[in-house]
């Protein structure tokens, strides 16, 4: 006998048929039947009849399950109906989406210079992308978590990529006006007037005009030059725009963009994720959350490759280009052929993520629920033992059932149909939340989530910038650096604990050990990094001791008057200038790019210097890179453990309404203040603001010294706080159990199995 047929006695637990009907024993010695009455007569909910298609008659198809666009739902499509499809479209997905993020952290030091933005003010127009998801995170999560989620986050990515492209618009809007003002006449006319504005001079008879009607006396140490240079830079008249309004505009456009690409963004990760655990079995979510999360990392890895090179390509690519290289303090790379790029590849993976079933055909398992629960009330039967008391409210039990040898036809009154055709109301939206927030676990779950971000972003958002300060690397290398030293190394992190999970499959003390363990030692590892660095080099044109750039004279200048704030650096024997004016320089030649400064009164006669900072001995680099990596490795363990604890401490049709809860507390809390408080932390270890029309620009020169202690310092004491909240949860963890599998047997809800099921 067949040990599919439901007269065998394995099919149902050593029971015998009777009359066509099978009575299955469960664990509480409760009598089933295919009818769901038990021997109290209660009809009890586990498992709907399932009725077969009689011999030679069409099989009928759920359209919750069909693949394809509206009409468009031909049969060949249907076999890319499975999780090993969407997991690879919405891989796809993630690894765009994350490329964005880390590319726009990559070019932050060009769009800085190019429209004359502070540190400060870019977190606080970053911080946009956190206000939208903010708004959207949790009623997107609400009404999407219970709806057709893939169609929900196809929508997302096509609102992501719409604000990605509108982000580049400022170039082709304000693109002569902003690189005019910043490459400081480089490849336009009157190249000799603006290399005399760099140039050791003394002021003709009209310079006191010029000086009382431009010039505010009390910003500036030499008036007279300053004012003659205000004229020229910022009150020309083949200069239709002012430095200040596109300065504004472009802020404007950033943070309108940046707040839709917050909303579109928040769709993948809080739906995507749940979608992906409803459609694998409890002993395979390790894995896949492993596999999602850590080719996730290769987002911000090639988001930085793709910044690096984009920074290597002038930024009026393919219409002009420039003698200038990119390691030139006036080089400006093409900022917006990423964004552009990132915004198109997302609208075309939009196309098969809409594409996707609400539910994927053959789920194996049914969603799974909450090991952190409390079982209702029971009542004793007529068999002496305990079955639930009202059925219809219990916590759904699987039920092993017997695979049928031909295909099944939907029942018309299954409760899971129901509910997936059931809209949800915006009144049990507060009912909802409420739920939540009772939860203990879940509310240290989420304070530990943001402050786990919220170092972590701050440092990898300014970490480009302070390997070019603190090391002298070009905003290419750094960018590569970042890529390959911290994002790679963390997806390999993420691969290998998802592995482990799987493997081995810890407890979930275990798991919330290792994520308060990796915390603290995250910590220590920056409190490492604090010392790890290099020294300040010999500048003329800044104080170190000031916080703003203060010329000081020397004897050798004296008689230059030389422009506060005015930056074009040269190098001579070690000695970096800020401008030629500094070193006495009165004469310029050679090409207009790459102009030779000469007859210098700071440097014997004949000497020739060359542009850009002196180079610095230090070979503390190798070290800084070994040392961060080994630490981001050991942090990047805990994320599949913690995903698997979110997941796990919250009922199943909670799963994506949790995931939104968390991701707006991380945007209210986290990710908003972040940009704002590191952009603070940068700010306060300048040493030298570039003019810009009378007003601070983008910072030149960094203290290395406090930007490194300070840098590394916050982060450290953010992640020990982490490391407290981790142990909380950590002792309150014996109540979840991640891995269910092993007490709830599975269902079949079609007959045949896919190939493969249990492969990734």
């Amino acid at each position: 006998m067949d040990n599919n047929d439901p007269a065998h006695p394995r099919a149902n637990n050593g029971c015998r048929t009777a009359d066509g009907v099978v009575k299955v024993k469960n664990g509480n010695g409760c009598i089933f039947s295919h009818d769901h009455r038990g021997i109290n007569g209660d009809i009890l909910p586990w498992k709907q009849p399932t009725p077969t298609v009689p011999p030679g008659e069409p099989v009928a198809t759920d359209p919750d399950t069909e693949c394809g666009l509206w009409f468009f739902r031909p049969r060949w499509l249907q076999s890319l109906a499975n999780k090993k499809a969407f997991l690879a479209v919405f891989c796809l997905t993630s690894v765009l989406q994350g490329m964005y993020y880390t590319y726009f952290v990559s070019v932050l030091t060009t769009i800085e210079k190019l429209y004359q933005i502070p540190s400060k003010t870019t977190g606080i127009i970053m911080s946009a992308t956190e206000i939208g998801q903010i708004g959207g995170a949790l009623l997107l999560t609400y009404y999407g978590g219970q709806g057709h989620r893939p169609k929900w986050i196809a929508c997302g990515m096509v609102i992501f990529a719409v604000a990605s492209i509108l982000c580049a618009t400022p170039h082709f809007i304000f693109m002569d006006d902003s690189i005019v003002a910043t490459r400081a006449g480089a490849n336009v006319s009157g190249i000799s007037r603006d290399h005399r504005q760099k140039l050791c001079h003394i002021a003709d008879e009209l310079v006191p005009h010029v000086a009382r009607n431009y010039v505010d006396p009390t910003r500036d140490i030499h008036p007279v030059a300053d004012a003659l240079r205000t004229v020229s830079l910022c009150d020309s008249s083949d200069r239709s725009l002012n430095q200040n309004r596109i300065t504004h505009v472009v802020l404007s456009v950033f943070f309108i963009s940046l707040l839709f690409i917050g909303i579109g963004a928040t769709a993948v990760y809080t739906l995507g994720i749940p979608y992906i655990d409803d459609n694998v079995a409890t002993r395979e979510s390790p894995l896949y959350f492993g596999i999602t999360i850590g080719v996730r990392i290769f987002g911000p890895v090639f988001g930085f490759l793709l910044g690096s090179y984009c920074t290597s390509v002038y930024v009026n690519f393919p219409f002009e280009t420039s003698n200038l290289s990119p390691g030139n303090p006036h080089w400006i790379g093409a900022w917006w052929l990423g964004v552009f790029i990132v915004g198109a590849a997302l609208i075309v993976t939009a196309v098969p993520m809409m594409a996707f079933p609400r539910i994927l055909p053959h789920q194996r398992y049914v969603p799974r629920v909450s090991s952190y629960r409390v079982q209702p009330p029971l009542e004793l039967h007529r068999n002496g033992s305990g079955c639930p008391k009202h059925p219809q409210s219990a916590v759904q039990q699987p039920l092993i059932a017997a695979p049928t040898s031909t295909p099944a036809l939907p029942s018309p009154v299954s409760p899971t149909r129901k509910h997936r055709n059931e809209k949800p109301a915006l009144r049990d939206f507060p009912s909802a939340i409420r739920r939540l927030l009772k939860n203990e676990i879940l509310l240290y779950r989420t304070a530990s989530s943001v402050l786990h971000i919220l170092p972590i972003a701050g440092l990898y958002t300014f970490l480009p910038k302070y390997l070019e300060s603190q090391f002298q690397q070009t905003e290419t290398n750094a960018n590569m650096i970042v890529g390959f030293a911290g994002i790679l190394v963390m997806g390999v992190g993420i691969f290998a604990s998802g592995t482990f999970m799987r493997k081995f499959k810890p407890n979930a003390r275990f798991v919330a050990k290792w994520i308060a363990l990796s915390a603290l030692a995250y910590s220590i590892g920056m409190g490492i990094l604090m010392w790890v660095g290099c020294p300040l080099g010999e500048y003329v044109g800044l104080n170190a001791n000031s916080k703003g750039s203060i010329y000081m004279p020397a004897a050798c200048n004296s008689s230059c008057e030389c422009k506060t704030g005015l930056f074009s650096p040269v190098c001579h024997e070690d000695v970096t200038y800020l401008s030629p004016c500094l070193a006495g320089c009165a004469k310029a030649s050679g090409p207009d790019e790459q102009p030779n400064f000469s007859d210098c009164l700071c440097m014997n006669a004949n000497t020739t210097i060359t542009n850009g900072f002196c180079s610095l001995e230090c070979n503390n680099l190798i070290w800084y890179i070994i040392i961060f990596s080994s630490f981001v490795l050991i942090h990047s363990t805990s994320e599949v453990g913690s995903m698997l604890l979110t997941l796990r401490c919250v009922e199943s049709n909670d799963k994506a309404l949790a995931l939104g809860l968390i991701q707006f507390a991380i945007g209210l809390f986290g990710n908003v203040p972040c940009p704002i408080i590191y952009g603070a932390v940068v700010d306060s270890a300048c040493l030298f603001w570039e003019d810009n029309c009378g007003e601070p620009g983008a910072c030149r020169v960094y203290d290395p010294a406090k930007f490194r202690m300070v840098f590394h310092g916050v982060t450290a004491v953010i992640m020990f706080v982490a490391f407290l909240v981790d142990a909380v949860v950590w002792y309150k963890a014996s109540s979840i159990h991640i891995h269910e599998e092993d007490d709830t047997p599975a269902v079949v809800t079609s007959g045949a199995l896919p190939e493969s099921e249990s492969s990734v």
